[in-house]
């Protein structure tokens, strides 16, 4: 029986940019990008029964995938309220599943609730596609000024990621970022509030522009919990940081110069931007 996934993507998570071809939903969220969005079902060891979705982000000129993340629908309470209803709670056997087993008019995920599926799927997308940050216009010199007074950090030479010195500067930027978070764990702030609201400091602390520095964050943290080859949206990300953050300060600034030491033996280059007076710590946004 049909998924009716063209309803489920286009109505159930309002994907309307995008291209469903059989049970896939594809899309390029950035005009003129290689990159290719790409959201299946993400299938369990059963015939036709699924736990989540599955995105993916693929090259066009290189082949092949760039990133996996798996959604899950039990992370998402995407099927709390049916299996409250007849409940069904974890560890009950098809909670948090979909399943495609029966012949009936409706959908399998009939009654699924999407609102947190769809955010960390604008989140995911939002990670490999940064959204330029409109400009207005005004009668100011065509060379812009930071709150420092110096000009904002340089574009990328067209895509992001296919620019290898935009590239370099990102990797440099995340060592400085862990640098910059071992200082503030050294003064008693934990892990989670010095690395909130790290991404709003990318041109003035980071030597990138601002829109980046959602970047340099996931990719920090998935370098302090230790699995910086995966994705940095993936769900054992954040509960990793969770479980740290719970941790004695002394384990989470071990932690982070682990991180920092993995990221001095990657990192070509650790050029800094002359970054202005830091105000206490990350977790202080300058929006």
């Amino acid at each position: 029986m049909p998924l009716h996934a063209e309803q489920f993507f286009t109505r159930q998570l309002a994907l309307t940019d995008g291209t469903v071809v059989a049970d896939t939903y594809y899309a390029t969220p950035q005009p003129g990008s290689p990159l290719r969005l790409r959201i299946g079902f993400s299938r369990t060891i059963r015939l036709d029964e699924y736990d989540g979705l599955r995105l993916q982000i693929l090259h066009t000129g290189q082949g092949g995938v760039l990133d996996t993340a798996v959604l899950t629908f039990a992370d998402h309470d995407t099927f709390h309220s049916r299996d409250t209803a007849i409940g069904r709670a974890p560890g009950h056997d098809g909670y948090a599943r979909m399943r495609d087993w029966h012949q009936r008019d409706e959908p399998p995920w009939q009654g699924a609730a999407t609102t947190k599926l769809r955010r960390a799927i604008d989140q995911y997308t939002r990670l490999w596609f940064p959204q330029p940050t409109t400009r207005a216009r005004t009668s100011t010199p065509p060379v812009q000024r930071t709150l420092s007074g110096r000009p904002p950090a340089p574009e990328p030479n067209g895509f992001w990621l296919t620019d290898p010195d935009f590239r370099t500067r990102l990797q440099s930027a995340t060592h400085l970022l862990l640098d910059l978070l071992a200082d503030c764990l050294g003064d008693g702030i934990s892990l989670l509030p010095a690395l909130d609201g790290a991404r709003y400091h990318g041109s003035e602390l980071l030597g990138i522009p601002t829109e980046f520095g959602v970047l340099v964050e996931a990719e920090t943290a998935a370098e302090i919990v230790g699995i910086g080859s995966g994705s940095p949206h993936d769900p054992a990300v954040a509960r990793g940081l969770v479980l740290l953050d719970q941790r004695p300060i002394e384990e989470q600034q071990r932690a982070v110069q682990a991180a920092l030491r993995r990221s001095a033996g990657t990192t070509t280059s650790h050029q800094r931007h002359a970054p202005a007076p830091v105000p206490q710590s990350p977790a202080h946004r300058t929006r």
